[in-house]
């Protein structure tokens, strides 16, 4: 079996922290289901497990950050689950992993949003990220 890229496992971080947010699964559901279908998780599964501890853990004051950052007349309830799931990691990843550089973590939100969003999604990311940004450093 191939290595597993931090990018790989980012992907996968992502499906589950998603699936958390439509279901409020319990965590161990989600990572045994994870490495049923994805077994290559395995050799990140620490990584995976900290991005959903994390957002789950810092999920309001996560959210409290996009709130603050969208423009004017926008709420986060008119974000796509998609997008929201994707930006709850990267400013996870942003504020509370020293391992990941903030713009690695934007970065990989936005190729996240590319495969996952709709066409408008890897630029509102981006620059919602970005204003997050520079308010956290």
């Amino acid at each position: 079996m191939k290595k597993q890229t931090r990018s790989e496992a980012r992907d996968a971080a992502f499906t589950q922290v998603f699936q958390m947010n439509m279901h409020e699964d319990d965590m161990e559901v989600i990572l045994d289901e994870l490495l049923k279908a994805r077994p290559e998780c395995e050799a990140n599964l620490g990584y995976i497990r900290s991005i959903i501890d994390g957002v789950g853990k810092h999920g309001e004051e996560i959210e409290e950050l996009i709130a603050k950052n969208l423009k004017q007349g926008w709420s986060i309830s008119r974000i796509s689950k998609v997008s929201l799931s994707i930006m709850k990691m990267a400013i996870f990843e942003m504020k509370y992993m020293d391992d990941v550089p903030p713009k690695v973590a934007i970065n990989e939100a936005v190729e996240l949003a590319k495969r996952y969003g709709d066409d408008d999604d890897p630029n509102f990311i981006n620059g919602l990220l970005g204003s997050v940004y520079k308010e956290i450093v």
